[in-house]
């Protein structure tokens, strides 16, 4: 194989120092491409705050239109949509001259990434890895036509791509039933990853007998705190005496993408009569989660209760990072289940609140400390993640 210069254009609509996943995944891989001696031209979008990250940076300016239009008049969405993603190719096609770009690395979320990718592939002839951190047509929180309107654009990504990056077997699989073999063997699984030295520096709280139970990230209708709420209102009437030491801590629970609000999750805590226990904690930047990860004495991460789960957050990657006990309510079977048996931590599913229960009566009580499997955890190091990712880069350019 010829060991051919890599030079890529990375395309991700979401960027530090905004607070969601495909920015803090950046923040994590960017940098970690640049030590392992590849230097990425980076497009995204115009947000507040600029990105000092050392590499060439573009913003591109977001989608806008009329909504009244849009609302009684469905297909002009759809075409000032068209328009601006040939304003936004003909920004890249420049973009890429100019730096002798020789492939595209695009993202999901939102999709529209991976189609301008596609877009570059099919008029350049530019070598272009897609990656899906989520699945598009087949995503549970869609309605049937959203996916009908979506699968032509699925289409042209998967065929366009030259190497197909997932997150876990279970999506890869999830997506890829559609298509064929021969597409399917461009395919790799390359999960989330978290970088050791971002927690290096972090303080940890000692000396304070109240146990700190945390959940970091965004809830949805589907994927709320009601069974962990459940099972510790159980707890607490069974053993009264605990109720004292534990506290309940949600950081960026609610939030207007998400479509939970604070109003939904106040509800839900005043039903299960918790308010003295549970803290809402607006969204915080990277860093400060870090802080709060570490900080905690155990870290929830919270599943939908969907049958066949595909998904495995990056939040629990970055919670395993930290070392610190981890609880899982997620379907049985589903990617973070499995995630968090190789880990060595539990997991429970929705039919398991009577187990949960018991399991936060021994862990407060200090009769079961859960500890971390080191040598599994290794293989979602940033510099692991990020050689795989060079080795499917080198499959791309030398294909």
């Amino acid at each position: 194989m010829n060991n051919l210069p890599i030079r890529p254009i990375l395309i991700s609509f979401w960027s530090p120092p905004a607070v969601r996943p495909q920015a803090i995944l950046l923040g994590k891989m960017v940098p970690e491409w640049l030590r392992q001696g590849i230097e990425p031209v980076l497009v995204t979008l115009e947000r507040e705050g600029k990105w000092d990250i050392g590499a060439p940076f573009y913003e591109l300016p977001h989608f806008t239109t009329n909504k009244y239009l849009r609302a009684v008049l469905p297909v002009y969405g759809a075409w000032t949509h068209k328009r601006y993603l040939e304003r936004l190719f003909r920004s890249c096609e420049e973009i890429i001259k100019r730096h002798e770009i020789n492939i595209v690395f695009s993202f999901s979320n939102p999709q529209a990434s991976n189609i301008l990718g596609a877009m570059l592939k099919q008029r350049l002839g530019i070598k272009f890895v897609s990656h899906f951190s989520d699945p598009w047509t087949d995503n549970p929180y869609k309605n049937l036509s959203e996916k009908q309107d979506e699968l032509r654009q699925e289409k042209l990504v998967v065929m366009s791509s030259d190497r197909i990056i997932f997150v876990t077997e279970e999506l890869k699989n999830l997506v890829m039933k559609k298509y064929s073999p021969e597409l399917l063997a461009r395919t790799a699984v390359i999960p989330h990853s978290f970088d050791p030295a971002d927690y290096a520096a972090q303080a940890r709280e000692t000396g304070t007998d109240t146990m700190v139970f945390s959940h970091i990230g965004a809830f949805y209708k589907e994927r709320n705190p009601a069974l962990l709420l459940q099972a510790f209102q159980g707890l607490f009437a069974k053993k009264p005496d605990l109720r004292r030491r534990v506290k309940i801590r949600f950081i960026g629970g609610t939030n207007k993408y998400t479509g939970y609000s604070e109003e939904a999750l106040q509800d839900e805590i005043n039903r299960y009569g918790l308010q003295e226990h549970v803290e809402s904690v607006p969204p915080v930047n990277f860093r400060e989660s870090l802080r709060l990860m570490t900080g905690a004495d155990c870290l929830v991460v919270i599943d939908a209760n969907f049958a066949g789960s595909p998904f495995l957050p990056s939040k629990v990657v970055d919670y395993a990072g930290s070392r610190k006990p981890i609880i899982g309510i997620t379907p049985e079977g589903s990617p973070t289940a499995q995630f968090l048996l190789g880990l060595g931590q539990a997991h429970f599913n929705y039919d398991q609140v009577g187990d949960l229960e018991k399991y936060l009566e021994k862990f407060i009580e200090g009769r079961l400390v859960p500890s971390i499997n080191l040598d599994f955890l290794k293989q979602f190091e940033v510099k692991n993640t990020t050689q795989k990712l060079i080795t499917k880069f080198r499959e791309a350019l030398n294909g």
